[in-house]
Order: C-alpha cells, then structure tokens, then sequence
C-alpha cells in the first residue's frame, strides 16, 4: 500500500510541476493522495470479488437446474424400465392363461370323446345283449346212458307230458356247490333216482319261473335242507345229468315236493300230482 501510495504522489507531482516536491506534499496533498489510492485498492479488490459473487449467483441455478433434470431423466428411465417389466409381466401372464385355457379345452374335447365313446360302445353292447338270446336254458336234452325204464326218461308215469322237454342249465362254480348241498340235504339218502327227482324240480322252476341261479330258488321257493354236507356221488351223477346233460326223471314238469312222512300239506296236494318216489310227492302246477 505504500508504493501504491508514492506512485500517486508521483503522478500529482507530474500534474502540477509548478510547485516543488516537499512544498507539494504537505498534509493535505498527502490526505488527498491517500483518499485516492484507497478508492483504487478498494477498486481493485472489490470489483473481482463482486463478479465472482455474480458468476457464483448466476451459475449456481444452473448447477441446481442440471441436477433436478438429470434425477427427473432417472427417474422416467427408471419408470419406463418399470412400465417395460410390468407389461413384459403381463404379457407373460396372458400367455401362460391362454395356455392353461388351451390345455383345459383339450382336456374337456377328449374326455368328452372318451365319454362318447363308452357311451356308444355301451349301447351297442347293449343293443347285442338284446339280440342275443341269453343261453341259460333251451337248450334241448341229448341222449344219455343213465338208467332209465323208458326212453331217456328214467320213470314212467301215469300222466306224460308229449310237450314237455327238459334243458340244460349252465351253473357257475359257487351255484353248483350249493345245488350239490342242497340235493343232498334233500334227497341224499334217495338214491340216485330220488336226487334227480329234486334236482329236476329245482332246474324246472328255474326255468319256468325265470330264477337266475339256485341260490334264488332257494330262498324263494322255501327249500329247508341242510347245506352243511358235501353232496355224494348219487347227487354228483343226478345234477350232471339234470343239469349238464338236460335229462329228466320223468317226462313232465316238477315245481313242488314234500315229504308226508314229516308233514300234511293240502296245498301241495291240491296242485296236479306227478310221480310219488320213496318219502317224496311230486306236483306240477295246474
């Protein structure tokens, strides 16, 4: 600040060289040299500090303003990235609904096809079992070697049938078990002749009355004998030639017997009268 000082002092000396230097800087001269040189360091100072203040006023917006816009372009990046995921998400959300609709339309088209199918394959069984005659009976006896006293009937009798003709009847395994125990409970102490008898009666009411196995004419039709023992071979040889072969005792039909030794019954006595064999009477229905 000194120098800057006499410099001034210098430049006013020059201004006025009328005057001599010690008479020129006198008190006054030197206030007037100080004022000034003071205005030109606060120039000097002070101008580069206010327009860096400016500048610092009118660049900082600018700073602020790119900052704001760079978080805005984030931001609709970051929104656009998300819009992009969302509908990439939805997109796949309708494909796998439309693949499941697909694959659920198939499954109902061939069940319904499997429905169809066994529905026409079911009536067109249905349709042949019609057709078809079922072959439980009706089927005309063959000529047997079994004893016989006329013909291939094993007993004559008083009153024939010309119409009557005996059929055979397939049994499976669990009917002709118990149509074995049966005979025997009924008639296993009558000889070979006596388990025909029972047996003729009991393949005769099948196939008048329409009884689908012997177990049904068992317990319709009120038979009482006993189950408990194993047919003999007098009944073995009588339900082969009853039922397998389509024999018969007599040549008429038998729906009922009973034993008057154990018991009167009228109503059996008031159907017709067939055969009488040992302890059994045997009827057919009027």
């Amino acid at each position: 600040m000194g120098a800057l000082h006499k410099e001034v002092c210098a430049i006013l000396i020059i201004l006025h060289p009328g005057n001599k230097e010690d008479e020129f800087l006198n008190s006054n001269f030197k206030r007037f040299a100080a004022v000034i040189s003071l205005s030109l360091i606060a120039t000097i100072a002070i101008i580069p500090c206010a327009a860096f203040f400016v500048s610092a006023q009118t660049t900082s917006p600018v700073v602020v303003s790119s900052t704001e816009a760079t978080e805005e372009i984030l931001n609709e990046s970051t929104f656009k990235a998300n819009q992009i995921l969302a509908d990439k998400s939805s997109a796949e959300t309708v494909l796998r609904a439309q693949a499941f609709d697909a694959a659920k339309k198939n499954t109902e088209e061939t069940l319904a096809d499997i429905e169809e199918t066994e529905a026409a394959e079911a009536e067109k069984q249905a349709q042949q079992a019609a057709e078809t005659p079922v072959e439980t009976v009706k089927k005309p006896a063959a000529a047997t070697s079994a004893p016989a006293t006329g013909g291939k009937y094993l007993l004559n009798i008083s009153n024939p049938d010309p119409k009557y003709v005996s059929y055979s009847v397939t049994l499976d395994a669990y009917d002709r078990d118990i149509l074995g125990r049966l005979v025997m409970g009924e008639a296993g102490a009558e000889g070979y002749i006596g388990a025909a008898l029972v047996a003729q009666a009991i393949r005769d009411t099948m196939i008048a009355d329409g009884y689908p196995t012997v177990e049904s004419v068992r317990t319709s039709c009120g038979y009482y004998g006993s189950l408990h023992m194993a047919p003999n071979q007098d009944v073995l040889d009588a339900i082969e030639f009853i039922f397998d072969e389509g024999g018969a005792v007599v040549q008429h039909r038998i729906l009922y017997f009973y034993a008057p030794n154990l018991c009167v019954s009228g109503w059996h006595e008031s159907q017709e009268f067939v055969v009488e064999h040992n302890s059994h009477r045997f009827f057919d229905r009027w």
